[in-house]
C-alpha cells in the first residue's frame, strides 16, 4: 500500500499533453527575448548593484558573472526541455514530466511565491520610485502598513494597489500580442536609459574606488551571487510563453540572447556603479549602497558625481522599467496556473482565456498581488522570490539529468550551485519556506491528488486492464 501511494504521488505526464488548449504561435525570438529581458531587467538592475555592493563590494562584478553561468547552466536545461514538452509552461511541466506530480506541484508553489510575492514587492518598489521621480509623498497611512518604533501602524499602500490594477486591466484587455508590444517598446526604451547611465557614468569613474575589490572575501561573493538571483528571477517567465513560440529554433534563440544580454548589462552597470563611490568606507559599507528596489542607488551615485538631470531621467526609467517587470510577472504567473488547471491540479477556472490571455487567472491573481501589495510591509519578500527561483531550477537540472537532455556534469553543476546559493540566503527565508510549504502541499492532498487527470487516466487504464483480463478468464 505505501509503495503504491509513493507510486502515485510520483507519477509523470507524457511528452504530449492530452487536453492541453492550442495557443496562437506568434512570438518570435525577438519578442521572446525581450519578454525574457522584460522580466530580468527592472528592479533589479535599478536596485541590485548597491544591495550586493554592500556584501561583495566592487567583486559584486564576480557575483553576477557567477549568478550569470548559474543561470546559463539552468537555462541549456529549459531549452532542452522545451524541445521535448512542446506544450509545457516552465519548470512546472518540465519536473512534471521528469520527476514526478508531487515535486511538479512543489516547484508550481515556488513559482506562486515568485510571481506572487514578486509582482506585490515589484509594485511596492514602483510606487517608491514614482514618488522619486516626480519629487511628491503621501500621507503615511496611504503608503502602507510600517513599524515605527518597535509599533506597527497599519495602512494601505495606495499607489502600489493602483498599478497592480492597471496592469492587470492591460492583460484581460489586450490580449497577449498588444501585451508583448507594449512590453517590447518599453524595454527598448530601458535599454536606452541604461546605455545613458553607462556613458555618462563612466565618465566620473576612479579606479582607486574599486579597492579593495573582495572587502568580504569569497563569502562576501557568494552572498552578492546569491542576492544576484534576484535579478535573473524572470527568466522563468520567459519559458511560461514557450508554447506560443513560433519554432524551437526562435526559443533557443532568445533563451541565449536573453542570459547573454542581462549578463552583460549587470556586469557592467555593477563596474560603473562601484566605480562611482567606494562601496566601503573604513570597512563599513557606503551610505550610498543602502539601496533595495525603492532606494534607486543608481540615481543616488549620478547625483553624487553632480550628474542631476541624468539621475532624474533615471529615476523615470526605473519607473518604466519596474512598470515592465510587474507586466510579464502578471503574465507569467496565470499561464502556470492555466497549465495546472489542464492537469486537473487546480479548478478549471484557471484554464479558461481570451485573445491568448488565461483572463480570469490573470484577474484571480490580480485581486491577491494587489491585496498582498496594498497590506504587506516589503519585509523579506524580495529573498523569498529568490527561493522559490532556486528551488525550480534545481528540480530543473534534475529532472533534466533524469532524461539525459543534457551532459550530466552541466545538470549536477547547475543543480549543486543552485543548492549553495539557496543556503546562502536569509535563514529567516529558508525558516518561512519551511511553514508555507506544507501549506501547499495541503491543497495537493486535499484536491490535486484526486482530480489529477493524470491518476484519473492511468486508474482508468488499470480498470481496463482488469476488465480484459476478467473477459479472458471466462472465455476459459
Amino acid at each position: 500500500m505505501a509503495s503504491q501511494f509513493v507510486h502515485t504521488l510520483l507519477r509523470r505526464t507524457p511528452a504530449e499533453a492530452f487536453d492541453a488548449v492550442e495557443t496562437p504561435k506568434h512570438l518570435g525570438w525577438i519578442m521572446l527575448t525581450a519578454l525574457g529581458i522584460g522580466a530580468t531587467i527592472g528592479a533589479g538592475i535599478f536596485a541590485m548593484p548597491g544591495i550586493i555592493a554592500g556584501k561583495a563590494g566592487p567583486a559584486g562584478i564576480l557575483s553576477f558573472i557567477i549568478t550569470g553561468s548559474v543561470v546559463l547552466f539552468v537555462a541549456i536545461c529549459y531549452e532542452r526541455f522545451s524541445c521535448v514538452m512542446k506544450h509545457g509552461c516552465s519548470a512546472y511541466s518540465y519536473v512534471y514530466h521528469s520527476i514526478g506530480e508531487v515535486f511538479a506541484w512543489i516547484v508550481a508553489f515556488g513559482l506562486f511565491l515568485e510571481y506572487s510575492f514578486g509582482s506585490s514587492a515589484v509594485a511596492i518598489g514602483w510606487g517608491e520610485y514614482l514618488k522619486r521621480a516626480l519629487g511628491f509623498s503621501m500621507p503615511q497611512f496611504w503608503s502602507g502598513p510600517v513599524e515605527i518604533n518597535g509599533h506597527f501602524q497599519f495602512g494601505i499602500n495606495i499607489i502600489a494597489v493602483s498599478v497592480i490594477i492597471v496592469v492587470t486591466l492591460i492583460l484581460i484587455f489586450g490580449g497577449v500580442t498588444k501585451s508583448a508590444q507594449l512590453n517590447f517598446l518599453l524595454v527598448c526604451l530601458k535599454l536606452f536609459l541604461l546605455v545613458t547611465f553607462l556613458i555618462v557614468g563612466i565618465r566620473h569613474v576612479n579606479p582607486a574606488n574599486w579597492m579593495p575589490f573582495m572587502p568580504r572575501g569569497w563569502n562576501g561573493v557568494l552572498e552578492g551571487a546569491a542576492t544576484a538571483v534576484f535579478p535573473y528571477v524572470g527568466f522563468d517567465a520567459l519559458y511560461t510563453f514557450a508554447r506560443e513560440s513560433k519554432s524551437l529554433r526562435d526559443t533557443r534563440w532568445a533563451t541565449y540572447w536573453c542570459v547573454g544580454i542581462v549578463a552583460f548589462l549587470y556586469v557592467t552597470v555593477m563596474a560603473v556603479a562601484t566605480g562611482l563611490a567606494p562601496a566601503y568606507v573604513n570597512g563599513q559599507p557606503n551610505p550610498l549602497f543602502a539601496g533595495n528596489e525603492a532606494a534607486a542607488p543608481l540615481a543616488i551615485l549620478l547625483s553624487h558625481v553632480g550628474e542631476g538631470w541624468t539621475a532624474q531621467l533615471i529615476a523615470f526609467g526605473a519607473v518604466l522599467g519596474i512598470f515592465n517587470v510587474l507586466l510579464v510577472l502578471c503574465m507569467g504567473g496565470p499561464r502556470i496556473f492555466r497549465n495546472m488547471a489542464e492537469d486537473g491540479l487546480l479548478p478549471p477556472i484557471f484554464q479558461k482565456t481570451n485573445k491568448g490571455n488565461p483572463t480570469l487567472g490573470i484577474a484571480i491573481n490580480g485581486i491577491l498581488v494587489a491585496i498582498t501589495a496594498g497590506l504587506v510591509p516589503f519585509g523579506e519578500i524580495a529573498d523569498m522570490m529568490v527561493l522559490g527561483t532556486l528551488i525550480a531550477f534545481i528540480f530543473v537540472c534534475i529532472g533534466a539529468l533524469r532524461l539525459k537532455l543534457v551532459n550530466p556534469v552541466l545538470a549536477i553543476i547547475g543543480a549543486i550551485a543552485c543548492f549553495i546559493l539557496a543556503i546562502k540566503l536569509n535563514p529567516l527565508v529558508l525558516k518561512v519556506y519551511g511553514i508555507t510549504c506544507p501549506i501547499g502541499l495541503v491543497i495537493y492532498f486535499t484536491y490535486s491528488l484526486s482530480h489529477s487527470k493524470l491518476g484519473k487516466r492511468q486508474n482508468a487504464a488499470l480498470l481496463a486492464a482488469g476488465e480484459d483480463s476478467l473477459k479472458v478468464g471466462d472465455s476459459h
